[in-house]
């Protein structure tokens, strides 16, 4: 019995770890005590454990529910029944819920059947913490006052709408698609498809609008394509649905909240309906515009913070969307941009919109221009990039991260061959420095590991092509390498002196003609030398006639037979010829967010000087005729490294 009693403690005393439910441990204790009786035990011996059994059974329970698997999504053909609920049993009378289809900021969608007709719908109820605001019931039975009187194929149908058993609901249209967002998110739009589903949607606003109504939340959730309605080439017409009213109301509306939420989504915002001001139909040209440009780039033109989106929708300018991806056609950019013109009278009209989205615009391919300008610049996705002389993007290549081709810091200098390769040089330690990209962006070959034996970089700072070779500036060992244009190191000349063929923090390297120049900026000069690295002059500045001190340069530039150098103290671009005198010079303009002190990139090319301040977005051009400063151009991005291309077709 001594023994039944042991036994008995040692599982009450698992019981007990184990939290085991109340039952099993009354009918544990009733054996315990059973065996004590029979065995003459006191009772006291056993009160230590009734009162830790007594205690588990007060304390309150915690479960830990187990793994589950993700939930499949249901087969298409045999919806998931929902479970009986309060909406679902008063809305029994009249429709058949079959299944829970989304949950949105203020209300919930079944699919379900209409009990008279047979037809299937979707029932928009909202949710119960708004249903007590009588502004938000109001405005959502004009929801479908709105809709009921459209007719239009674009434009989602009410079928009914009123209350049951206190359950408000509108009965619509079922469509059985996919939302734009999702299919914008998952890039599987092209082009034409993009454009093609915005023509209908702008169709749908051209029709809501003569009827006085502004819609005030266009964006990509409230668009659907139907199923099977994407075609190589475009959109069945029929396919495409303009939804959710549900803040549309004419003139009567222009309060900028309801029922204490923000009327509209501010990515989506116009600038106007950001500042809460009264709205009319061009607010929504605005707010398709801002789909527009997501459709066809992937990605809203404004992101952030609530705050930090409306202060961009009213000042800022958005990055054009053929900079961030080339192949969108010029015109349907400067479409997107038109619908984006903060001023509402600048917009286009919706027939200008569906006529530019319905054009005979083709996606331009190849670089038919014979020349471009080449630039390295700070970005996640196209560091280098090829800009038409007006500053238009032709190609955008590599981009951070670690994909072939792809590095983890922006470029260091940019160089193009004779054979249209473009070379790029980067800093990573441990890797190859050296790059050679074919024009479609196809990385052909890397070179230059790192390291200081011949052929190895430490901080390949500049690059110059020249007779068939690459030349390349390690700004760290200040030496000069040349390689063929496979990546094959040839031989280097220079090193760390005061001057004639030696550097102190060299910064750039040129090509003019047979020779090379370096800006040798610790020694502020910059050395003529030649292919081989035979010092042959140096180009310098005095402070003054009676002052041996040298000015600071920070640019080198070369063509036509002149060498330019930036003049950092007076801000000016000094124009020499060879043998060093002085012919011309050119103000820099200082726009805002430059620094004077930046080292400078210098591009003269047919009568026109391309200046670019290193970290700045923009690139200067100064007529050499005149030396009238001409519009600078927009890169959008913090410029490393500028060259000149020359396409060899």
């Amino acid at each position: 019995m001594a023994f039944l009693l042991a036994f008995l403690l040692v599982l009450l005393t698992a019981a007990l770890a184990s939290r085991l439910s109340p039952w099993p441990l009354f009918f544990l204790l009733a054996l315990l005590a059973g065996a004590a009786w029979a065995t003459g035990v006191r009772a006291e011996a056993l009160l230590p454990w009734l009162l830790l059994a007594l205690g588990s059974m007060a304390a309150p329970r915690v479960y830990l529910a187990p793994r589950r698997r993700a939930r499949r999504a249901p087969r298409q053909g045999r919806p998931t029944r929902v479970k009986t609920t309060e909406e679902a049993q008063a809305l029994a009378q009249r429709y058949e819920v079959l299944e829970k289809v989304g949950v949105g900021g203020m209300a919930t969608v079944y699919k379900a059947k209409d009990r008279k007709t047979g037809r299937v719908v979707a029932l928009k109820v909202p949710q119960e913490r708004f249903v007590g605001d009588p502004r938000f019931v109001r405005r959502f039975h004009r929801e479908a006052e709105v809709l009921s009187k459209m007719d239009h194929p674009n434009i989602v149908k009410v079928f009914d709408h009123g209350q049951v058993d206190g359950v408000h609901f509108i009965a619509m249209e079922y469509l059985d698609g996919e939302g734009l967002d999702r299919l914008i998110e998952e890039r599987r739009l092209n082009l034409r498809q993009a454009a093609a589903i915005l023509a209908r949607v702008a169709d749908a606003l051209k029709h809501i609008h003569a009827q006085g109504i502004v819609h005030r939340d266009i964006k990509p959730g409230n668009i659907m394509v139907l199923k099977g309605a994407l075609k190589e080439d475009g959109v069945d017409p029929r396919g495409v649905r303009l939804m959710d009213f549900g803040i549309a109301a004419g003139k009567v509306l222009t309060r900028l909240t309801i029922t204490g939420a923000r009327i509209g989504t501010p990515v989506y915002m116009s600038p106007e309906q950001a500042k809460g001001q009264k709205l009319d139909h061009r607010s929504d040209i605005y707010s398709l515009g801002i789909v527009l440009y997501e459709a066809l780039t992937g990605q809203p033109p404004f992101t952030g913070g609530y705050e930090t989106v409306i202060h961009q929708q009213i000042f800022q300018v958005p990055t054009p969307p053929k900079q961030l991806k080339p192949e969108i056609p010029q015109a349907l950019s400067d479409l997107v941009l038109r619908m984006l013109e903060k001023d509402p009278a600048k917009r286009p009209t919706l027939d200008e919109v569906i006529q530019g989205l319905s054009g005979s615009w083709e996606e331009e391919k190849g670089l038919p221009q014979p020349y471009y300008l080449l630039l390295g610049v700070e970005a996640k996705r196209g560091l280098v990039r090829l800009l038409d002389v007006q500053g238009t993007a032709a190609r955008l290549l590599s981009g951070i991260g670690s994909a072939p081709g792809h590095f983890p810091a922006p470029p260091l200098a940019v160089a193009a061959d004779p054979e249209g390769g473009i070379w790029v040089s980067v800093f990573e330690h441990g890797a190859k420095l050296l790059h050679r990209f074919s024009p479609e962006g196809e990385l052909l070959l890397s070179a230059g590991p790192y390291g200081m034996k011949p052929g190895e970089f430490l901080f390949p700072v500049a690059l110059a092509v020249a007779d068939g070779s690459l030349f390349v500036l390690d700004g760290e060992t200040a030496t000069i390498s040349r390689l063929d244009l496979k990546g094959q190191y040839l031989g280097r000349f220079g090193g760390q002196g005061l001057g004639r063929g030696s550097f102190q923090d060299p910064k750039a390297l040129v090509v003019a003609g047979e020779y090379l120049l370096v800006l040798d900026y610790g020694n502020r000069q910059v050395q003529r030398l030649t292919l081989e690295g035979r010092y042959l002059s140096r180009y310098a500045f005095r402070r003054s006639k009676e002052s041996e001190e040298l000015r600071l340069l920070g640019g080198v530039g070369a063509g036509e037979g002149r060498i330019y150098l930036y003049d950092v103290e007076a801000a000016k671009v000094r124009a020499v010829d060879p043998s060093g005198a002085l012919l011309a010079s050119y103000a820099l303009p200082l726009l805002e967010g430059e620094d004077r002190m930046s080292l400078v990139e210098l591009l003269p090319w047919d009568g026109v000087l391309y200046a670019a301040r290193r970290g700045s977005s923009r690139v200067h051009r100064i007529d050499l005729r005149t030396g009238e400063a001409l519009p600078p151009l927009e890169v959008y991005a913090p410029v490393r490294a500028l060259a000149l291309w020359k396409n060899p077709l």
